[in-house]
């Protein structure tokens, strides 16, 4: 069995949850012909990274990424640190000969994200950007019905994700509350991604944001007035002139961490919710007019915990599914491709040009008009 050793660097809540699906993969795939080890932790704290490995299981551990890196031992380089630290430590993996998984998004700002994608194209390593909605087996059905033609041409799409984290003026202001983040990057990325990775690319964007307020307690003390956006919403147009509404806030009272996405074609359409993500309801508009309805309508499709071999066993396929399964699947199709030389998609490419347009729809929202993409 081919054995894969995995560096995590960045002990906060995505660092947590890439290793939780790392120490999964043997429950969740029985039989699959490879196995990840977790060879080293790294935090920026000494104390915290030796919590971590005494926590978890991992072999060694740092407050050095770059000597992580030196570790030969080390196969993948899971990057789980903010954003505006990722550039450097993907080149420096890509340098040292790792494969690299990195959470979104791929950096903090356009050009940044280029320089990774360019530093990508000349490396030895796979890389694969964590993009978990993706790997629901509703989002994946959806993909497949997407490419089957059942949809027919787009007309029209909406996707949402709300949050209410930012409401309380008095939260202090964090990373992801200022330059480096806002509500584009940090939850408008996954809406933007589902919406590209169904419906293409595209043409142009018109796009507005909001902060609700212009400052903030800094958590060292004082008053931040760096504070990003809070609410973007967004009109794009495919190049066939379809357009859609895409929304990312965290000033959604009521809201807990929802992202809903809407696609509507010629011959289908389809629906999906993360607070539902059993499920994925596809309307089938071939389907003839009938006296009292006939069979026209949206049907629930039973997606469930229903993965491929060697998936989809444990848990069982008609067990509820839940957040987190997104990422062990996504995870798991990267180690897979990694053991079996094969290049995987949703690489920094596709990160960098998702950066991109972000930065687009910010150019769109300063200006107060179309921007082409």
């Amino acid at each position: 069995m081919k054995t894969i050793g995995v560096g995590v660097i960045g002990w906060g809540f995505m660092g947590k949850t890439h290793t939780q699906a790392l120490r999964s993969l043997p429950l969740f795939y029985p039989g699959c012909d490879f196995r990840a080890e977790l060879k080293c932790v790294c935090a920026r704290h000494i104390e915290n990274a030796r919590a971590a490995a005494e926590a978890v299981g991992f072999e060694r551990y740092t407050d050095d990424y770059r000597a992580l890196l030196q570790m030969d031992d080390i196969d993948v380089v899971s990057v789980c640190t903010p954003n505006d630290q990722h550039e450097q430590m993907v080149i420096d993996a890509l340098r040292a000969g790792k494969h690299v998984y990195v959470d979104k998004p791929l950096t903090a700002d356009e050009q940044s994200a280029l320089r990774v994608a360019e530093a990508a194209r000349d490396a030895a390593g796979f890389t694969r950007m964590a993009f978990n909605n993706r790997y629901f087996p509703a989002t994946l059905r959806a993909k497949e019905l997407v490419e089957e033609g059942r949809l027919g041409d787009i007309l029209s799409f909406q996707a949402r994700y709300l949050h209410s984290g930012s409401i309380d003026r008095d939260k202090p202001a964090g990373w992801k509350l200022r330059g480096q983040g806002g509500v584009l990057l940090d939850l408008g990325s996954h809406a933007l991604d589902l919406v590209v990775w169904l419906t293409g690319w595209p043409a142009r964007v018109f796009c507005s944001t909001r902060t609700l307020y212009p400052e903030r307690p800094a958590p060292g003390g004082g008053v931040a007035t760096d504070i990003a956006e809070d609410q973007v919403l967004a009109l794009m147009e495919l190049p066939n002139g379809a357009q859609g509404v895409i929304e990312a806030s965290k000033i959604a009272t009521g809201s807990d961490d929802e992202l809903t996405l809407e696609v509507r074609g010629t011959r289908g359409a389809l629906r999906f919710d993360t607070m539902d993500p059993n499920y994925l309801d596809f309307y089938d508009n071939t389907l003839p007019e009938a006296p009292y309805g006939g069979m026209r309508g949206f049907t629930r499709i039973e997606a469930v915990q229903r993965y491929p071999a060697p998936g989809g066993k444990f848990l069982p396929p008609k067990s509820s599914i839940g957040w987190e399964r997104g990422h062990l699947h996504c995870y798991y199709t990267f180690l897979d491709d990694v053991a079996h030389g094969r290049r995987p998609e949703n690489g920094v490419d596709e990160g960098a040009r998702l950066q991109a347009l972000m930065a687009r729809m910010m150019e769109s929202a300063k200006q107060g008009k179309w921007v082409e993409v």
